[in-house]
């Protein structure tokens, strides 16, 4: 009996042969034209930048061949309970520490030419016609998609992987969105006045750039988680960790935006770029790549496809970061999110049942620790004098 790998290699020899002798047919008269499979363009497991993976790829060969997409949240352990006896493929993460073990791709053969793939985020049918296809994709994903958790906002965490860009849905928490006086009492009176305008804006406006400026624990991200409950149903957030800032100039970004505009066309797109300073900073030989990313996903050609809405948190100040950034038309919002005076700190700390040590300013970090930060006393190294 041959093993998977001599399995593999037989079936993609005798696909190769019959592309060959598909290729020499070609230019007889009455010989069909026929598409030659790349197999090098494959992948053992994944379907992914639309190319199927080997299997599919030996299956149908030059052969009518029709794919349907769906996105969502599946669940891949009732997938693959239910059809056990069909899996073909699978990759599963084994768990580390507290996590659980989880499936992460599944391909499923219902018949000679009928394969199903599934991950966490989309689930995809292969077959002859474009119907069976789609039946195919319908007919699972009326008992594996999950029920959304109750939540006050989601977000989407972009990442780098292996063979693309891809994006892990984020849920937060009951509660992230603050009533009217909870609002006030977070940020101060004058403050919802502004909140109420950057919502218009971002409700009105296809693109632009938006920047939060303040010290650390002065309440950006906490904002931020605010916002994200009160537009879920218009808009979708993506946040973009710093250590992961440079798909900003990767050309698959502005395929992955492709293809999440053909999917969610009806919603505003919102990216999160955290703690920015360095790739706002004015362009040098170290952010040149990244600055101008930013600019023209704000406000370049680039923009009135991609249709992105940009927020930028930053703990310098504005003043450090490159001015065409800053420019009229461009920037929607430069809001600065400063510590809170006492009396206001006081306010605050008494509706969530805290007392504050001492009478000096806070941070919303502070009032919510309901004590100092901690201070590191460093050694002082130089010259004595």
């Amino acid at each position: 009996m041959l093993n998977a790998t001599e399995s593999l290699k037989s079936a993609i020899a005798e696909s190769v042969q019959v592309s060959e002798a598909g290729t020499q047919e070609q230019g007889k008269p009455g010989s069909p034209s026929s598409t030659v499979c790349d197999l090098a363009e494959a992948n053992a497991f994944c379907e992914y930048h639309g190319k199927p993976h080997v299997p599919v790829s030996v299956a149908f060969g030059a052969e009518r061949l029709h794919v349907c997409r769906l996105q969502g949240s599946w669940d891949l352990d009732r997938a693959v309970k239910e059809n056990s006896d069909a899996l073909f493929r699978s990759i599963r993460k084994l768990p580390f520490e507290d996590t659980v073990a989880e499936w992460d791709d599944l391909t499923f053969q219902l018949g000679p030419r009928s394969f199903l793939y599934a991950d966490k985020n989309r689930i995809v049918g292969f077959a002859s016609t474009p119907k069976e296809a789609e039946r195919l994709v319908a007919q699972i994903s009326k008992t594996c998609l999950k029920s959304p958790a109750p939540t006050d906002g989601t977000f989407y965490l972009i990442k780098q992987g292996r063979y693309d860009i891809e994006c892990e849905t984020v849920t937060l928490p009951l509660a992230t969105i603050l009533n009217a006086e909870a609002f006030s009492l977070h940020y101060g009176s004058d403050s919802t006045q502004c909140h109420q305008d950057f919502v218009a804006k971002l409700r009105q406006r296809t693109h632009g750039l938006a920047i939060f400026e303040g010290r650390p624990g002065t309440g950006k991200t906490f904002y931020l988680r605010h916002l994200m409950g009160v537009l879920q149903e218009s808009h979708r957030f993506y946040f973009i960790p710093t250590s992961t800032m440079g798909v900003l100039s990767k050309p698959e970004f502005i395929g992955f935006w492709a293809d999440q505009r053909r999917i969610h066309d009806n919603r505003k797109f919102v990216v999160i770029l955290e703690d920015s300073d360095a790739a706002l900073m004015t362009r040098g030989s170290d952010n040149r790549e990244q600055v101008s990313a930013i600019l023209n996903l704000s406000d370049g050609m680039l923009a009135d496809f991609l249709r992105l809405q940009i927020i930028c948190t930053i703990n310098c100040s504005a003043a450090d970061i490159d001015p065409a950034l800053l420019r009229p038309g461009r920037l929607l919002c430069h809001r600065v999110f400063n510590r809170l005076d006492y009396a206001h700190a006081v306010r605050l700390a008494d509706s969530l049942g805290r007392k504050l040590p001492a009478a000096r300013d806070y941070s919303l970090a502070e009032v919510f620790a309901g004590h100092d930060a901690d201070r590191i006393d460093l050694p002082r190294i130089g010259f004595a004098v």
